[in-house]
Parts: structure tokens; C-alpha cells; sequence
């Protein structure tokens, strides 16, 4: 028996509750111990369109996001032992896969004998460290977008039937690693419509409902995980789906739940060239002739915009309040070895443009990359502060399995690789840097994070807006986390540049940042102090931090368990 399926029989499974689904699909929860996520609630939409394939089918399929739901290890694990269906399908972000390897090694030990499958991003590009570490525990892997993959093992496993030869699969069989060739491009229009099993539920949370215009982003930027999942199967990385269809699922959300707010969940709603822009114009049109009351907001590249203005017109009047650019760096020369193709002025003017009709934009901002020096860091400040946008600036660039940023710190000699269940690849930096990104962390971890997992709830409820355009108090949160962070990296370069600090300097701004996370928490309805750490062991870590310089990457570890 060497096949894992054989080790797990589908006809070995007993017993079956009556309300038991043939197909459970289960995303993970990020923090193990019910903590509730500390991002956007949105919908799952990889399960969705995954369950409405399935059910087109005829199959029983029930949908857990037990991150969206909080759930811990040990409730995740109960409730697919309860429902014990024949086949479970996890999607699988990096973060989660701590928690994942522990869901099913739990539900193996107590004897769950159906077929285990994952798939997503994560699992299609970093699938030798998952089959090498869990391979024994799961059955098979799904690589590549899952529809028509998951369709197909679903009819082999209910019918008994050998799965092995499957296009997009990957097994291990007898400690061997065996990856089956990758399937075609999925048809974006022969999908049916989204389960919305999550919709009322996130609702709750931010009002808005997730829609897929399209899927992949036409870009080369080298540190893009969803770049090299696209490039995979071969074939265009930006493919849209018809606009009327996108619309006609909208105006049924519409009309059936009251739902006028929309989040495009597309990494970018443009498309490459003439045939890009006229996706997004037929969209536009549509729009405008149902007259439909719309709130939408969308990703897009900055020279979406600036290549042809024309455009903005037609997203303000068919709802558009809000567009996500990713400008990543002020810095010419990083966003060069990026790949991105394009220029801090040219981004500067799309937001400007988009700013004058009305439209606001936030930004995908990379202040800790493999190309920070304080230069930039002086640079990133002034040009954010500037145009009054407010990204977060504890967080640092990751490198995924797959990407070309991988390779080129691997060429480089910079690359410090790591088992994706424990970590992100590390890069090397000069300790003066990583120093600064530890203190950074350290005001996250001991301050903002407690303030933000006991306010959580509130954070939300500020969140949530009739639409994109209301949000106004939850700008001023945004603001207010800024420009912390932004206060504590000021007075960390200087003492880089200067290298004449003392404890009590730290001391000083660590009292002024306490003053200021007071406000956080009042707007949050958080005491504060009772939360936080205390003003001396902050100041004493980042004062030691920046002392002794102890590494040479921007450090940064899986602590999941301990929230």
C-alpha cells in the first residue's frame, strides 16, 4: 500500500453524521488561540468560487473560514472531526501553515480516514516544503487555481476511483515527491457565480461584499507572490472576466441582500494594453446603464491612470471612491529593482489625479526592503508625510518560494532560506538597518498589536462605512498609528546617523509615543497602560536594539501560538 490515498481509504470512513457534507472546505485561522484576525474580514473568496463548482456539480459542500470566526486549533479540528466528510480541502496561506500542519495531524491522530487535499497560492509554490513535512498526513495538492482540479477529485474519490494520474495534483508515494503536469487556464466565464456563504457575516464586520472582475495582475514585480503562481500554468497573467457577467452577479447581490458596496478582491482591475483599459471601460459602461447606486474600490498600477486620464471619469460615475495603488518605494532606484516599471512621479501623479475627481487612493508601501538605507528611509517619510498617505511602517518585504526577488538574493548571496512552517526567507542587511526595523517591531509587538487585539471590534466598527467615501474616522485612526510609528522611526535614524544617543533620550520619545498611544486607545475605548507593556521595558529593548545592533536581517518570526 503505497499510496497515500490507500493509507486512508475513502470506504474505511464509518461513520457520517447525517448533516456531514461530501466536501468540507476549511480555511485555517491564522492566530491558534481565538484571537479575532486584525485585518479586513472579507469573504473567502478561493472557497466560494470553489464550493459554487462543486455545487454546480451536485455536491454537498459546507465552507469554514475559521479565521474569520476566531476559532482555535482544537475547535477547527473538532468541527471537521464532527462533520467527518469524505474529503477536506484546506486553502492555505503562508501564516497559516503552522496551524494547518496542527489541524491535520489532530484530525489524523483521532482518526479521520478521509481524503485530505490543500491547495492556494502557498501550497502551489512552496509545495516540496508541505509534502516533505505533512506529506504522510495529506492525501493530495492542488497546484494552480483549484475549480477544475477539485472537481475532478471529488468524482474520483466518490467513485473509489484512481486519483494518481490527475493534471494539477501533487502526492508523495513512497517518500518520493510526484507533481503531476499543471492544468490549463481556467475559463473566468464558465465559473458559476460565488457561493456567498460568508456574505451576511462580513457584512457585519465592513459592510461590503468581495467581487472578482478579473485574476492575476499583468506586472513584473519581483517580490509578487501572485506574479509567480500566474506564471506557473503558462499563458497570460491578467485575465478578465466578461463585465456583464461581473455586473449581473453584483445586481443580484444587489437586489436579493441590499448590497450597494463592493471590494474588487483582483490584484489589478486593469488588464495589459488597449484590451485592459476597454475591459474596465465596459465595466464602467455597464455600470451606467443599469444605473446601478455602486460604492466600489479596486487595486490598480499607478500608470493605469497616468497613461490615459481619460479613464477617471467613467470609475467616479460608475462608483469607483477609492483605488489601492502599489507604489512600494518613493525611491526611483528601488522601484527599478523592483521591476515595477515605473516612477515615484509617475505614482504621484496618479494619485494627484485620481485625488482632484474625488477618488482617494491608499497605498502599497514597502519602507523595509532588501534596498532600505536611511536615505531611503528619510526619503519614504518625507514623501509619505507629504502627500498624507499612512501606511503601516513596522512591516517589512517578505520573500516567497517562487519569486524573482528569491533568485536575485540568492545570486546576491543575501538569501537566508527558511522552512516556510517556520518563517519567510531572510535577507541580509546591514545591521544599522535591521536595528531600526527591531525597534519598529518592538513599539508593534509590545504596543500597537495589544491595543489593536483588545480594540479589534471597535476597529472595525470605525471601519464600517455606508461606503468607501465614509470613512473618514477610520482615516483618522490610520492617521493616528502613522503617525506613532512615523515619530518612533525619526527618532531612530537620527541616533543611527548621529550615533549619540542615551538611554534617557529613548526614554523621552518612548514617554512622548505613550502619550500618543493613550489617544489609539481612547479612540479604541482601550485602557491603554493596562494593555500595553510597560514605558521602561519598551525603552529598554529599543534602547539595547539600537546599542548592540544584534542582527544583520529584519527578524521575523511565527508567534501565532502566542498571539
Amino acid at each position: 500500500m503505497s499510496r497515500i490515498e490507500n493509507r486512508y481509504p475513502a470506504q474505511a470512513v464509518d461513520y457520517q453524521p447525517l448533516d456531514s457534507p461530501e466536501i468540507l472546505l476549511v480555511l485555517p485561522p491564522l492566530y491558534q488561540t481565538g484571537r479575532e484576525p486584525d485585518y479586513n474580514p472579507k469573504e473567502p473568496m478561493g472557497l466560494m468560487y470553489l464550493a459554487a463548482s462543486l455545487r454546480r456539480d451536485y455536491r454537498n459542500v459546507h465552507i469554514l473560514d475559521a479565521d474569520i470566526e476566531a476559532q482555535t486549533i482544537a475547535q477547527t479540528s473538532q468541527y471537521i472531526l464532527e462533520k467527518n466528510p469524505p474529503i477536506v480541502g484546506f486553502s492555505v496561506f503562508q501564516r497559516a501553515l503552522p496551524s494547518f500542519e496542527l489541524i491535520v495531524k489532530e484530525i489524523r491522530n483521532k482518526g479521520y480516514k478521509g481524503h485530505v487535499t490543500c491547495g492556494g497560492i502557498t501550497p502551489t509554490l512552496s509545495y516540496p516544503y508541505i509534502l516533505e513535512r505533512v506529506g504522510n498526513k495529506i492525501d493530495s495538492l492542488v497546484l494552480g487555481e483549484g475549480e477544475e482540479i477539485l472537481r475532478h477529485l471529488s468524482e474520483r474519490v466518490a467513485l473509489h476511483q484512481d486519483w494518481h494520474d490527475l493534471a494539477g495534483i501533487a502526492y508523495l508515494e513512497n517518500n518520493v515527491q510526484v507533481v503531476n503536469k499543471p492544468i490549463e487556464t481556467v475559463d473566468l466565464d464558465a465559473l458559476p457565480f460565488a457561493s456567498r456563504d460568508y456574505l451576511d457575516y462580513c457584512l457585519g464586520k465592513t459592510n461590503y461584499a468581495t467581487i472578482m472582475g478579473s485574476r492575476g495582475c499583468y506586472g513584473l514585480c519581483t517580490f509578487c507572490s501572485n506574479y509567480a503562481f500566474e506564471s506557473i500554468r503558462g499563458g497570460p497573467r491578467w485575465r478578465g472576466r466578461s463585465p456583464n457577467l461581473v455586473i449581473d452577479e453584483m445586481q443580484e447581490i444587489y437586489e436579493t441582500r441590499g448590497v450597494t458596496v463592493f471590494k474588487f478582491n483582483d490584484p489589478n482591475i486593469f488588464g495589459p494594453g488597449k484590451k485592459g483599459k476597454e475591459h474596465v471601460r465596459g465595466f464602467c459602461r455597464e455600470v451606467a446603464r443599469r444605473n446601478l447606486p455602486l460604492h466600489l474600490m479596486g487595486f490598480c498600477r499607478g500608470d493605469d491612470i497616468t497613461k490615459d486620464p481619460s479613464i477617471i471619469d467613467p470609475l467616479k460615475k460608475a462608483g469607483f471612491e477609492r483605488l489601492l495603488i502599489g507604489v512600494e518605494s518613493s525611491d526611483n532606484e528601488t522601484l527599478q529593482k523592483f521591476r515595477k516599471g515605473e516612477t515615484i512621479e509617475g505614482m504621484e501623479q496618479s494619485i494627484n489625479l485620481l485625488q482632484d475627481a474625488g477618488i482617494s487612493t491608499v497605498i502599497g508601501f514597502l519602507i523595509f526592503n532588501p534596498y532600505t538605507t536611511t536615505e531611503t528611509l528619510k526619503k519614504d517619510l518625507a514623501f509619505l508625510e507629504k502627500s498624507g498617505l499612512t501606511p503601516t511602517l513596522s512591516k517589512a518585504l517578505r520573500v516567497f518560494d517562487g519569486t524573482p526577488i528569491q533568485h536575485l538574493m540568492e545570486k546576491e548571496g543575501r538569501l537566508i532560506e527558511k522552512n516556510p512552517f517556520e518563517g519567510y526567507h531572510d535577507y541580509v542587511m546591514p545591521k544599522d538597518v535591521a536595528a531600526i526595523y527591531a525597534a519598529m517591531k518592538t513599539l508593534y509587538a509590545n504596543c500597537l498589536d495589544k491595543i489593536r487585539a483588545v480594540g479589534q471590534g471597535n476597529v472595525w466598527n470605525i471601519k464600517k462605512a455606508p461606503s468607501f467615501r465614509d470613512r473618514q474616522d477610520f482615516n483618522n485612526l490610520s492617521e493616528a498609528f502613522f503617525d506613532t510609528e512615523a515619530f518612533l522611526l525619526k527618532g531612530l535614524i537620527t541616533w543611527t546617523e548621529n550615533r549619540n544617543f542615551t538611554r534617557e533620550d529613548v526614554s523621552d520619545v518612548t514617554n512622548v509615543l505613550y502619550r500618543k498611544l493613550d489617544n489609539i486607545g481612547q479612540a479604541l475605548s482601550v485602557e491603554t497602560r493596562s494593555v500595553v507593556s510597560s514605558p521602561d521595558r519598551v525603552a529598554n529593548e529599543i534602547y539595547t536594539l539600537m546599542e548592540e545592533k544584534p542582527w544583520n536581517t529584519f527578524r521575523e518570526e511565527y508567534r501565532w501560538n502566542q498571539d
